[in-house]
């Protein structure tokens, strides 16, 4: 079993190749949903929540995402 100093030293390196990665993806323009999916899942089982400000890359996530229909009510709605 892995010590506390360990597991820590390792969940460094997993934070790291996640944003590697990502910084990767984001200078190629194409992006691994897999992979986005894992990075936010790591940041959501450590509690890691940003606050999403005026002008901010989740403010405008959410605009983009309000507007698109995801079932047939939400379609008939648009």
């Amino acid at each position: 079993m892995l010590s506390h100093q360990e597991a820590s030293k390792l969940h460094d390196k997993v934070a790291q190749a996640y944003r590697h990665s990502i910084e990767l993806m984001e200078a190629e323009g194409e992006f691994n949903a897999a992979l986005l999916n894992g990075a936010r899942q790591l940041l959501k089982d450590n509690n890691i929540v940003m606050d999403s400000g005026v002008g901010s890359p989740l403010e405008a996530l959410n605009n983009t995402v309000i507007n698109v229909p995801f079932g047939e009510d939400d379609a008939a709605e648009a």
